[in-house]
């Protein structure tokens, strides 16, 4: 029995497949094809131009939120040669090593560069697809009219604007099915090396999101495939992949170190996340910790902290010492989420059924903003026509006619990725940016899907024609209506969100309007509590902010941040000994405020007492060790009060060279009387 793909046969042969023009109708040629690529590049940059000129105009442009300050955090932790033990492991490195070059390559404008670079490897995705389709299909127009497909999707387009993993990470897992497609047509030494280097990338790639490792299964699953059709021993080459999973895996190891106690494979928060996403009280979509946590001034995922407190608090119950290793995390978080499924196996199953309408639904589950909040604000999010209902209606028949026409090996790697990477999402939890990496496979179908439809229109094909309607009708009544009674969060944090923009961007009055109306639809939301605080603050409203500052401390009372910025507007009107108590429970906080060190030194050289200032900075010092720009430029101050001038301009020198802004700033407030 021979192979469905003839390993001598290119995908897309140079001359018209009498098969995929019967189906398809008539293929453009070769250099047609080229041409066709470079006017896909430029209606792709057109796309991103437009909405990058509408992006830049906005407030939240460039401005880093949730999970983008982790990235940047980290971005610039390795840039300063940081250590990277304080971060736990929990998330992979891969993204914040490429931010980390870009920086490095864009100085002050290394975030701009980032997003930048995003939209570029959105076009470079949109051609990946274009090449997979005409692979798959063996007709290059549906390659072609796949890659348009995804360039005119509102989702990847905005993915590709922000500071996360999406864009690049997307951009290698289509890199990857286009290397497992080109493996599948090869034979020999070759074919060897592709599925090796396949492999490698499998692994590289799962190094920016742990998820993407289900891939790993395509190597038994096709080797079986083709033992299957052939009964032949080259039909298991493809194991070799899992070889080259492990050569990748064992430097990445190494790597992980970095912010790990010991060698680590892939670091994942999957266990806290399996168990957030399965407990008996979650909804499907994204979920939030039971409780609030503190993490300092260093951002740090809250899910995160909390999962590592949580694990701490239970091994120090039972009388155990906490492992320092992500690892021991994770497995503590993958044991409680069985120990939740085998406690109620009936609710967990109609919670996996919802998931599953979720992955299906129209609608995006918002894991940071709301994509329907964006829609209101960019015109280019509401104009673009590919929504997900639209790639799922052209699926059924794209997958027939490549089954029927087309190349089966391809569309068996494709069905793998879509299949697992969509059942690992249902494990965890639905959200718009777990399911856009299924996009680009999905828009290489619908390309088929397309032209398969036109096709047997313009044949005349009523059965055929009948078929795909009803497919498409079945797919559009699975995937519009909201069957699982889902019930989306309001606009509570988009409304932060642009309102921590406009206060960035200095204009405190729309960031006020902002941030009531987040608390209008949300009066608890203790960050934007905290950050009304700080925008009446900016306006000079000391007493209002304190007020704020109070509210978010009911809501979470050892918060060293709040209590920092609370202490800083009692300075502010005058409260001077009621500042004092605010930094010291800032100081006194896991973990502390840094900055209410440095207030409490400020404090106590205006009113006279540097040496207090002075004991207060070396506690500093013991809880951060190393030079630190602010600190070393207070002591300039306290030694120029002394009259040791060669000290304090040697001090002042050392300050600006660590950070010439900080070390300005500090010595200001250090002798602002009024502060």
């Amino acid at each position: 029995m021979k192979l469905a793909t003839s390993t001598n046969t290119p995908a897309v042969p140079d001359s018209p497949n009498p098969d995929a023009v019967q189906a398809f109708g008539k293929d453009i040629s070769k250099g047609a094809f080229k041409d066709s690529l470079v006017m896909l590049i430029v209606l792709g940059l057109i796309v991103r131009s437009g909405y990058l000129v509408e992006h830049a105009h906005n407030p939240s442009f460039g401005v880093l939120t949730l999970d983008q300050k982790y990235y940047d955090t980290v971005a610039r932790m390795l840039l300063a040669g940081q250590d990277l033990h304080v971060l736990h492991g929990l998330r992979p490195l891969l993204y914040p090593m490429f931010l980390a070059f870009l920086y490095k390559l864009g100085g002050s404008h290394g975030v701009d560069i980032a997003l930048v670079v995003q939209h570029f490897l959105g076009v470079g995705t949109g051609v990946v697809v274009a090449l997979l389709g005409a692979r798959l299909f063996r007709h290059r127009l549906c390659g072609l009219i796949g890659g348009i497909l995804f360039l005119l999707a509102p989702v990847p387009l905005y993915f590709e604007g922000e500071l996360l993993i999406e864009s690049s990470y997307t951009f290698l897992i289509c890199l990857v099915l286009l290397l497992h497609l080109r493996a599948a047509e090869t034979s020999g030494w070759q074919a060897c090396r592709l599925w090796v280097l396949g492999g490698a990338l499998t692994i590289l790639t799962a190094q920016a999101r742990a998820n993407f490792l289900v891939f790993m299964a395509v190597y038994p699953v096709f080797a079986a495939w083709r033992w299957w059709l052939s009964r032949r021993l080259d039909a298991l080459l493809p194991l070799v992949g899992l070889v080259g999973g492990l050569l990748m895996a064992v430097p990445w190891g190494f790597i992980n170190e970095m912010q790990s106690s010991s060698f680590q494979w892939l670091p994942s928060a999957g266990g806290v996340n399996l168990y957030l996403g399965n407990r008996r009280t979650a909804d499907g979509m994204v979920p939030e910790q039971a409780r609030r946590v503190t993490y300092g001034e260093r951002y740090e995922d809250s899910v995160e902290v909390w999962a590592r407190e949580e694990y701490e608090a239970a091994m120090r119950a039972e009388h155990r010492q906490p492992e320092t290793n992500a690892m021991a995390v994770s497995k503590y978080w993958t044991h409680r989420a069985m120990e939740e499924i085998r406690a109620a196996p009936m609710p967990w199953l109609r919670l996996i059924a919802k998931k599953c309408c979720l992955a299906l639904w129209n609608a995006e589950v918002p894991n940071n903003k709301a994509f329907a909040f964006l829609q209101q604000e960019y015109i280019w999010l509401r104009l673009l026509p590919v929504r997900w209902v639209v790639l799922l209606m052209l699926a059924p028949a794209g997958i027939w006619a490549a089954a029927k026409w087309g190349n089966r090996d391809p569309l068996l790697i494709l069905l793998v990725y879509v299949f697992l990477y969509s059942a690992a999402n249902v494990a965890f939890f639905i959200c718009d940016r777990y399911r856009y990496p299924v996009w680009p496979a999905l828009a290489v179908i619908g390309g088929g899907g397309v032209l398969a439809l036109v096709e047997t229109i313009r044949r005349g094909r009523m059965r055929s024609c009948a078929g795909i309607l009803g497919s498409m009708a079945l797919m559009a009544f699975i995937s519009l209506p909201n069957w699982s009674g889902a019930k989306l969060p309001s606009f509570s944090r988009d409304y932060l969100f642009r309102s921590i923009g406009w206060y960035e961007n200095g204009n405190f009055t729309q960031a006020l309007e902002d941030v009531d109306h987040s608390l209008e639809l949300d009066p608890g939301e203790v960050t934007a509590l905290h950050h009304r605080g700080n925008v009446l603050f900016a306006l000079k409203r000391y007493q209002e902010a304190g007020t704020a500052y109070e509210q978010a401390l009911k809501f979470i009372p050892e918060d060293a941040g709040i209590w920092n910025n609370y202490g800083v507007s009692l300075a502010a009107l005058g409260r001077t000994n009621d500042a004092f108590q605010a930094f010291q429970r800032a100081m006194e906080c896991k973990p502390p405020s840094k900055n209410a060190f440095l207030q409490t030194a400020f404090l106590h050289i205006h009113s006279g007492h540097p040496d207090d200032a002075a004991a207060i900075l070396d506690q500093l010092e013991k809880i951060e060790p190393g030079p630190d720009a602010a600190a070393q430029a207070i002591r300039s101050v306290l030694a120029r009060k002394r009259g040791d001038v060669p000290l304090a301009e040697a001090l002042e020198q050392q300050a600006r060279t660590l950070d010439a802004d900080t070390a300005a700033w500090a010595i200001k407030q250090a002798t602002n009387s009024s502060n």
